[in-house]
């Protein structure tokens, strides 16, 4: 069988932890959007595919959003989803991707603008 993106190239994508709950990625086998066989990196924990972000990031947006300080999606209101652990684990894994690759991109700018 051949595959598009093969494990051990999918292996070397992976950088960092899952942008959503913190946890490891890895290489999931897959199929892509015509059906062919590929790997995607992505995070058993929370069974999404992710990109993945530094750990420094995923820990401060985590630190922000528990603080409710800064939440990119704040159309999702935190109280619908306290229902069940489930519903609010999607909150909260919503909101940490989100914030993470949002501070990454802070980060990054403030060193190409001032050499930090």
């Amino acid at each position: 069988m051949e595959y598009k993106i093969t494990k051990k190239e999918c292996e070397a994508r992976i950088k960092g932890v899952c942008e959503g709950c913190g946890g490891e990625l890895s290489a999931i086998e897959t199929v892509d959007n015509s059906g062919a066989p590929t790997y995607w990196v992505g995070c058993e924990q929370c069974s999404c595919f992710r990109s993945g972000v530094d750990r420094k990031y995923w820990e401060i947006a985590r630190k922000l959003i528990d603080a409710e300080r800064m939440l990119p999606y704040e159309h999702l209101h935190k109280s619908e989803y306290e229902g069940t652990p489930n519903r609010l684990n999607y909150w909260l894994s919503a909101q940490c991707a989100g914030l993470s690759h949002e501070i990454a991109y802070i980060h990054n700018l403030i060193k190409s603008t001032f050499g930090e």
